[in-house]
C-alpha cells in the first residue's frame, strides 16, 4: 500500500456500483438515470457504504463520505418528494436500516474470522487468533504477521504470513514465506513463499520438510524443491512427480526387511508421515539382528533414502550388510512360508 496515497475504500466500492450501473445501461434500452427501482437499489448500497466506513480515519475517505452524504440526500429527495415522508425515513427507517446492516456485517465478519482461524489450525498455526483478530478489528486492508521458533538446537524457522481482503470484502490468507535457518551451517539457509492456490496451501509440516530437501505428496503428486533453480521472485522451482510417474511408496516399503508390527493404525501413521515428507525411524533385520535406521521417500528414483543413526546417508546394500535387495527378498519369501512377513515396528517421525 502506498503511504502517500492510501487506498480509498469508499471510492473503490462506489466504483463497483458504477460498473454495475454501466452493465445495466447496456442491457436496457431506456434511460436508467432516474429509474426508481435502480435508484432504490443504488441508495441502499450507498447507505451501506456510508455506514460501513463512517468511523474511518482516512482523510480521503472522510471527504468521499461527505460527498456521498449529499448524493444520498439527492436520491432520497427524488424518491420521496414529500417532506414528511423524508423526515419519517430519516428518523425511523434509516436508523433501523443501519442497525440491521451493522448486525449483518458483524455476523459476516465473525463467520469470516471463524473460517480463517479454522484454516490456520489446519495449516498448523494454532496460536495466532488474537493477533489476527486485532488486525481485522482495526479494519486493515492488508497485514502481515511474523512468527519464529526453533525446530531443533541448530535449526530455526521464520514465517511471514500475509493476509488481505478479497473482492467480496472477506479476509483471506494470501500465503506465507518460510525461512529455514541452520545456525551451524548458514550456507544451508533456505526460504520459499507458499501461496494459497484455490483453497489449498502447504501445511507447516510439509513446508518444513520441503525446505529440508525432502519430498512431499500433495494430493496426487509428489513435490520437491529444486535448490539449483529459482524463479524471478527468488522461489525455488518445484520438481513434480505425478501418479503417472510410477512411484509406489507402499510397494517400496514392503520390499525392505522391516520388522513386523501388528498395529495397522501405527503402520498407516508412518505411511502418512512419509507422504508428508518426514524422515521416520525403522527397525531392520540384518543377519539375525535388529538395526535402527531412518528412511524418507525418494520419488525421483522410486526408492527411499536410508540413513544410519548418525544421520549419514547410506546405500540399501550397506543397510543390508552388503547383500543385494534381491537376495534379501528371496530370504524373506522363504521365511514367510514359516512365519509372518517382516514389516515395520516402533517407527516415529524425526526431523
Amino acid at each position: 500500500m502506498n503511504e502517500q496515497f492510501p487506498v480509498n475504500r469508499v471510492e473503490a466500492e462506489l466504483n463497483q456500483w458504477r460498473l454495475r450501473e454501466d452493465r445495466f445501461t447496456k442491457v436496457f434500452s431506456f434511460n436508467l438515470s432516474n429509474n426508481k427501482s435502480l435508484l432504490k437499489e443504488k441508495l441502499r448500497d450507498y447507505q451501506r457504504i456510508a455506514a460501513k466506513y463512517k468511523t474511518t480515519q482516512n482523510t480521503e475517505e472522510q471527504f468521499t463520505l461527505r460527498v456521498l452524504k449529499q448524493e444520498n440526500a439527492r436520491m432520497i429527495k427524488l424518491l420521496h418528494p414529500n417532506l414528511l415522508v423524508r423526515l419519517f425515513r430519516k428518523l425511523v427507517i434509516s436508523p433501523l436500516f443501519i442497525q440491521a446492516l451493522a448486525r449483518r456485517e458483524s455476523k459476516e465478519l465473525e463467520l469470516n474470522i471463524d473460517l480463517l482461524h479454522a484454516k490456520m489450525q489446519r495449516i498448523g498455526f494454532p496460536d495466532l487468533s488474537a493477533r489476527i483478530n486485532q488486525h481485522i478489528r482495526e479494519g486493515q486492508e492488508k497485514f502481515s504477521i511474523p512468527l519464529s521458533y526453533y525446530i531443533s538446537e541448530k535449526e530455526k524457522i521464520n514465517h511471514q504470513l500475509s493476509f488481505s481482503k478479497d473482492t467480496s470484502g472477506r479476509y483471506q490468507l494470501e500465503g506465507y514465506k518460510s525461512t529455514l535457518q541452520n545456525e551451524l551451517h548458514p550456507e544451508n539457509n533456505r526460504q520459499q513463499y507458499f501461496k494459497l492456490q484455490g483453497d489449498e496451501i502447504a501445511d507447516l509440516t510439509q513446508a518444513y520438510n520441503l525446505l529440508a530437501g525432502r519430498s512431499v505428496q500433495i494430493k496426487a503428486s509428489w513435490q520437491q524443491l529444486d535448490f539449483n533453480d529459482k524463479d524471478p521472485q527468488g522461489n525455488h522451482r518445484i520438481k513434480e512427480f505425478p501418479m503417472g510417474y510410477g512411484y509406489d511408496l507402499e510397494k517400496v516399503i514392503r520390499e525392505l526387511p522391516l520388522k513386523r508390527t501388528l498395529d495397522k493404525r501405527e503402520e498407516q501413521n508412518w505411511i502418512d508421515s512419509l507422504k508428508q515428507g518426514s524422515r521416520i525411524a525403522v527397525t531392520m533385520a540384518r543377519d539375525g539382528n535388529e538395526h535402527r535406521f531412518y528412511i524418507e521417500a525418494n520419488p525421483q528414483y522410486k526408492s527411499v533414502n536410508i540413513f544410519d543413526d548418525r544421520s549419514r546417508k547410506i546405500t540399501i546394500a550397506a543397510a543390508l550388510g552388503n547383500k543385494t535387495l534381491g537376495s534379501v527378498k528371496q530370504m524373506k519369501a522363504e521365511n514367510e512360508q514359516s512365519r509372518p512377513s517382516l514389516s515395520l515396528r516402533n517407527s516415529s517421525p524425526v526431523h
